[in-house]
């Protein structure tokens, strides 16, 4: 005779539910974020605003999600046949049974397929050191010479010279001509590159072209490029189209400017400020010795004639001019001191008034503000809880139950009312009796008046 059949035990047998709740979690947990290209088909957005389509390629097929949120920030539009990339997170649709992706973004597929590469590259040369902050290079205070790669009919190299020729007229400019777009760009801006930096009076390059696509934008994220102005020699400003455009070149250099322009700001911005500087101090010093000729003018007006020979007039004139000098001098230089501690007073002002130390201080005031507020329902609740046991006291001491504890009663009728006067009783009537303690059911047998 064989054996009997094995059959699991009790706790080991799962229910449906069970088993499909683990299998959610495994996936879950598994494919947390994946990217996954497909082909998108039977698509539908009901009114709630959801897109639920299916995924598929010539092999398979997988459902997906995509929640109204995140269909509002979609770049492309949702429709049947689609080839698109799709970030999101495998789950189980545990009410059928169902594997489903919830999408958290999709894009176009070639699009998709383009940026993931370009971001691959960009943490590869991150994890070099490419873009580390402290391998960036200051720019040089008052270079004699700047440096123009760009493409020498754009837009860019126009806005380059006429900042260069308004905010420091004395500095050369030296343009390397460079394609900036199309095939062989990346190359011919790497050569463009080196021959500037090559140069001996070269102190800073402005690297760079006006707004563009993305595909205008890719020579400056090609690999080469990108090691090119991390090598460069000479420091580099990246100024690769508008404010919000970004490429690798960006990262790579030495300090990025959101347009042309503003990077030949930046590139001599101290030259402009000295110049500020030089012109203010020259119409002063011009003002002051003009005011100082006039008052010695009409001083030697003053003098009587036969004091005025020339030989001595002539020295008087020179030990004068000597003195006004050195005072002017003095001056400049009690000038310059006073300048220079106003600046400090500013930069020592401009400390206490950080934002990092505002906000400290409203931190610490916020929190001794919570302290009291936190302090506060405790110390109320208290106070009423006095005043109540007060009020209690009162009442306990007006109540007519504490007379009773004294050894007195109260006589009421069946009817409801107190009995004040026996008279008013009957013989035989029932009442009530209310003690300290309890009650007491009565038949009156007697009557007997007042005393």
């Amino acid at each position: 005779m064989g054996s009997a059949p094995w059959r699991p035990e009790p706790g080991e047998i799962l229910t449906v539910g069970d088993l499909v709740a683990r299998a959610r979690q495994a996936l879950e947990a598994g494919f947390a974020s994946v990217w996954v290209e497909g082909e998108v088909t039977n698509l539908r957005v009901p009114s709630s605003g959801h897109a639920y389509f299916t995924l598929s390629d010539e092999r398979a097929q997988l459902r997906a999600v995509c929640f109204r949120a995140v269909v509002r920030l979609l770049r492309l539009e949702l429709e049947d046949g689609a080839r698109v990339l799709a970030r999101g997170r495998l789950t189980l649709y545990e009410a059928r049974g169902d594997v489903q992706l919830v999408v958290e973004d999709l894009e176009p597929l070639g699009e998709g397929l383009a940026r993931l590469e370009l971001e691959a590259l960009k943490r590869r040369l991150a994890a070099e050191g490419l873009f580390a902050p402290e391998r960036k290079r200051p720019l040089p205070p008052l270079p004699r010479a700047v440096g123009v790669v760009t493409s020498p009919t754009g837009a860019a190299l126009r806005d380059v010279l006429q900042v260069l020729r308004r905010r420091a007229p004395g500095v050369s400019v030296y343009l390397a001509p460079a394609a900036v777009q199309g095939e062989g760009a990346a190359a011919a801006l790497r050569a463009a590159l080196a021959l500037a930096a090559s140069h001996p009076e070269v102190e800073v390059i402005v690297l760079g072209r006006g707004g563009g696509s993305a595909e205008d934008l890719s020579a400056f994220n090609e690999e080469a490029l990108v090691r090119a102005v991390a090598a460069c020699p000479v420091p580099v400003i990246a100024a690769v189209g508008h404010e919000i455009d970004v490429t690798l070149v960006d990262f790579a250099a030495d300090l990025r400017a959101p347009t042309p322009s503003a990077a030949a700001e930046l590139a001599v911005r101290e030259w402009a400020r000295w110049g500020d500087q030089v012109r203010s101090a020259g119409e002063r010093l011009g003002s002051a010795v003009l005011r100082r000729l006039g008052q010695w003018r009409r001083e030697v007006e003053r003098l009587d004639p036969a004091l005025r020979s020339p030989a001595a007039r002539v020295a008087r004139l020179r030990i004068a001019l000597d003195r006004r000098a050195e005072a002017l001098e003095a001056a400049l230089v009690r000038r310059v001191l006073r300048t220079r501690a106003r600046v400090a007073a500013a930069e020592t002002r401009l400390a206490r008034l950080a934002p990092e130390r505002c906000l400290g201080a409203g931190r610490e005031r916020l929190g001794r503000l919570e302290e009291r507020l936190q302090a506060w329902p405790d110390g109320a609740l208290a106070l009423r809880r006095r005043e109540i046991l007060q009020r209690e006291g009162e009442l306990r001491a007006l109540s007519p139950l504490a007379v009773l504890g004294r050894g007195y009663a109260l006589v009421r009728r069946r009817s409801g009312g107190l009995v004040r006067d026996a008279a008013s009783c009957r013989v035989d009537e029932a009442l009530e009796v209310r003690l300290s303690r309890g009650e007491l059911d009565c038949r009156v047998t007697g009557v007997r008046g007042e005393g």
